[in-house]
């Protein structure tokens, strides 16, 4: 079994952009109810560390400014392969802590599937595993940690991300690249 970084950021980023915009509701117009008094606003958008696991040892790392959107797919990778997406065919099945779908690139089938342990709104890791269907070609493994460590830094939206101590921030939503005065 062959270990390799090969689910990109920008994938599991933007599968969580598109799932967040297909997500929106509409109510139809009520008639008019008693004032309740709202609650505190909570800013679910926060800096998670991801850091790509094996032995037992982070070999690389990122931060990136997440809303919710995006920390529902940390678990749910959308792999690409030499560069290329794994387009999803059929729906993908998810139970509990474990996510599977199948994809396509070019005629070759893969399954793609993922295990969370831990808390997910704080500190959990992701094992994920993405496997051709045909069994003649390489499988690939990979462990990654997430952790949230607190508030965006100042001047970041949802996407930003960067490696610690990194000259440039990548939006993984968008692929705009800026210069970054200190990464985080």
């Amino acid at each position: 079994m062959q270990k390799a970084p090969i689910i990109s950021f920008l994938a599991i980023c933007g599968l969580a952009a598109t799932t967040a915009a297909c997500e929106r509701k509409t109510e139809p117009a009520a008639t008019a109810k008693p004032a309740i008094p709202a609650a505190a606003p909570v800013d679910p958008t926060s800096l998670w560390l991801i850091e790509v696991v094996d032995g037992g040892k982070a070999v690389s790392s990122l931060r990136i400014c997440a809303d919710q959107s995006v920390q529902a797919a940390f678990a749910r990778p959308a792999p690409e392969v030499n560069g290329q997406p794994c387009v999803r065919v059929g729906e993908a099945v998810e139970t509990g802590d474990t996510y599977s779908v199948r994809c396509r690139i070019d005629d070759q089938l893969y399954r793609v599937g993922s295990s969370v342990e831990g808390d997910r709104e704080k500190d959990f890791k992701v094992d994920m595993a993405v496997t051709r269907q045909d069994k003649k070609g390489p499988n690939f493994e990979q462990v990654r940690h997430y952790q949230r460590l607190g508030a965006c830094p100042t001047g970041w939206v949802i996407g930003d991300s960067a490696a610690p101590g990194a000259a440039k921030i990548v939006n993984t939503l968008t692929g705009a690249t800026r210069g970054a005065a200190a990464a985080p």
